[in-house]
């Protein structure tokens, strides 16, 4: 899921009395997370080859997630680092950690859990559902806070095996600020018949009985994303997936070329919904068609709910009337 090393620095690694060593980052970045990652890649092809000489073999069953022990590591969130991701994702300054940085935060704990060899699924060609959040409190910047990321679950899907991540940020007072669940799937291997015979129509017939996602909201803006997108958002999220940065990184991975990071276009949607990205809330972001990059991705709002619903949705769409993301997201207290 990442390459090799582009300069990132959420991972704080300067502050020694504040626990936060700078072998910590090490482990946990974009270098050293990549190989894992392919070292993870490489057992699972030995296993793979194993298995096929010797039949079905336990070691493939899923575990129970209560079998995978949680990562811990303590961070430091940098004013510097929180206001760059900001000015990426269109957010004004904040005194306070934006939610979507938060997650950013998170992201390289998530991959060091994943990498081990005890998680049973292949990270390369994993992709993201969605990503479920609440904002408990305020984190506030230049403090150093815990991380605590862990399987919460296994479940079957049509096209192969999910997993749902909780990653927990505990603020420098020791109070709970923050909860983060992210959905992946692993696609089953493409000669499953039993999946291929259920799948949905493909091609010109899958087009054809697509919804409009525009029907019943109202257009309220669009945003204008270069090519660079993919690049300016690894820098300040350490994200730095390869189908996210250029064409020919990303057709290098079977991609047609370069896509958004869906988080970026959280982030972003985050952004767009509250004055304030820090304060304490509900959101959920569900990821549709990939946004190619270069692109104008045109944000729809829903307007018809009761004066009393205080939740707000967004929905991303692209070119030929496909969905690229919808948004939903509820300040706290306001729900009914």
């Amino acid at each position: 899921m990442k390459i090799p090393r582009i300069p990132t620095k959420h991972s704080r690694g300067r502050n020694a009395k504040d626990g936060v060593a700078a072998a910590v980052r090490d482990k946990a970045g974009p270098a050293g997370m990549y190989m894992s990652i392919l070292g993870k890649e490489a057992a699972s092809l030995v296993g793979r080859r194993r298995t096929d000489r010797k039949g079905p073999s336990d070691a493939a069953a899923i575990p129970s997630p209560a079998s995978l022990p949680p990562v811990e590591r303590r961070i430091r969130i940098a004013a510097t680092d929180d206001a760059a991701f900001r000015r990426v994702v269109a957010a004004r300054e904040g005194e306070c950690a934006h939610g979507g940085y938060l997650h950013a935060v998170t992201f390289p704990i998530a991959m060091e859990l994943m990498s081990k060899k005890s998680f049973p699924l292949r990270l390369l060609g994993l992709i993201h559902l969605e990503n479920s959040v609440t904002q408990h409190r305020p984190v506030t910047l230049d403090t150093t806070v815990k991380v605590r990321v862990r399987v919460k679950e296994f479940g079957s899907h049509r096209r192969g095996t999910t997993v749902r991540i909780l990653a927990e940020i505990w603020d420098s007072s020791g109070e709970l600020a923050y909860t983060d669940e992210s959905l992946y799937l692993s696609k089953q291997p493409s000669g499953d018949a039993e999946k291929r015979d259920s799948a949905p129509a493909s091609g010109a017939s899958a087009r054809e009985n697509r919804p409009d996602p525009r029907v019943g909201l109202t257009l309220i803006g669009q945003w204008r994303l270069p090519s660079t997108t993919g690049r300016a958002y690894a820098k300040v999220s350490g994200d730095a997936n390869p189908i996210h940065l250029s064409n020919t990184s990303a057709k290098l991975f079977g991609m047609k070329g370069a896509i958004a990071h869906g988080m970026y276009c959280a982030s972003r949607a985050l952004s767009q919904v509250t004055s304030d990205p820090s304060a304490p809330c509900e959101w959920t972001v569900e990821f549709g068609a990939p946004v190619q990059l270069p692109s104008t991705v045109r944000i729809w709002r829903d307007l018809s709910s009761p004066t009393n619903d205080k939740r707000t949705v967004l929905r991303g769409v692209g070119p030929k009337k496909r969905k690229n993301f919808e948004f939903s997201w509820q300040s706290a207290g306001t729900s009914g």
